[in-house]
């Protein structure tokens, strides 16, 4: 199959973006079966802006609110997350994918996922596995167990049926306007999120406890750790 056949379906995806540089080709990548791509920067100073400037599909949005607290910047997440989403829906796109920079579909779910959204057009949400991983090659089974079929995540949507938004009452964006009539993925189709590494994890703590979004070490609240099933490559 074709991962960059057009076609009428039109998806779009939407992502948030601050100093995320080593993260911009494993995205593109990874949405490389999108339409477009929309993303919108918030303040990054680590060469995010010029890695994305002028990339094919890729329209680039910038966010100015923010807030500083311990000498660490935060844009605050319901805002910036309606922000990209609005003008995401503006587009009006077929399907709606709204994803973290850092997390990608793994091979088999970008391979399959124009066919798959184009054949399932009755269910208005697309839930799919989300494997949250430690470094490169493990994952935390306890954070979203793939052997159990209600734990997956929102990942696409209508936005002709739904009206998904991020609860601006929430400090940390809270996903509202989801629906029970979703379909669920199953693997090997899986969202690969690098949540934490081990070189990374200590700052990234830090300045989430710092905006006040308290966090531990995933180490110590996470639960088990194992390698990373050999369907979930990129």
């Amino acid at each position: 199959m074709d991962e960059n056949a057009g076609g009428e379906m039109k998806i779009v995806v939407a992502a948030r973006c601050y100093n995320e540089a080593h993260n911009v080709e494993r995205f593109l990548k990874g949405y490389s079966f999108a339409d477009e791509i929309v993303i919108s920067d918030g303040g990054s100073n680590d060469g995010s802006v010029e890695a994305l400037t002028g990339r094919d599909k890729v329209t680039l949005l910038h966010f100015g609110e923010y807030v500083e607290a311990g000498g660490f910047r935060w844009n605050p997440d319901a805002p910036h997350m309606n922000f990209v989403l609005d003008y995401a829906k503006s587009l009006e796109p077929t399907w709606l994918i709204f994803d973290d920079f850092d997390c990608v579909p793994n091979a088999y779910l970008r391979a399959e996922a124009r066919f798959l959204l184009e054949h399932n057009l009755s269910f208005p949400q697309v839930n799919v596995f989300r494997l949250y991983m430690w470094g490169d090659d493990q994952y935390f089974p306890s954070m979203n167990n793939y052997f159990d079929p209600d734990y997956t995540s929102l990942w696409a949507w209508r936005p002709d049926v739904l009206n998904i938004y991020a609860d601006s009452n929430e400090r940390h964006g809270t996903i509202l306007g989801i629906t029970a009539n979703n379909l669920k993925v199953e693997t090997p189709l899986c969202l690969l999120h690098k949540s934490w590494h081990p070189d990374t994890v200590q700052f990234k703590i830090d300045r989430y406890n710092a905006v006040g979004l308290a966090m531990t070490h995933p180490l110590q609240s996470a639960g088990e750790l194992k390698p990373l099933p050999e369907w979930a490559h990129e």
